[in-house]
């Protein structure tokens, strides 16, 4: 009994999981990225990658974003720590 209800849980939890990326792709239509559709398509092209799905573009775009910001973010961080030395 225990096991099944285990087994529900999982199930539920994995559909939340479905779910909430099923929402996070469908507000990817609604968004501009910073980063460019054409850019990122022309980056993937070059890569062997192509996709019609815009979703999925604007998805490279986010992480892409995220990635040099975060870079931004600790080059920022280095540069401060070696002002204070």
């Amino acid at each position: 009994m225990n096991g099944q209800t285990s087994h529900q849980q999982s199930k539920d939890g994995r559909h939340d999981d479905d779910a909430a990326l099923t929402e996070f792709l469908a507000s990817l239509m609604d968004y501009t990225p910073t980063i460019p559709d054409e850019l990122v398509e022309h980056y993937l092209a070059k890569s062997g990658f192509q996709c019609p799905d815009i979703r999925l573009t604007r998805l490279v775009a986010v992480a892409t974003q995220k990635f040099i910001a975060d870079v931004a973010t600790d080059a920022l961080q280095y540069v401060f720590v070696l002002s204070v030395y």
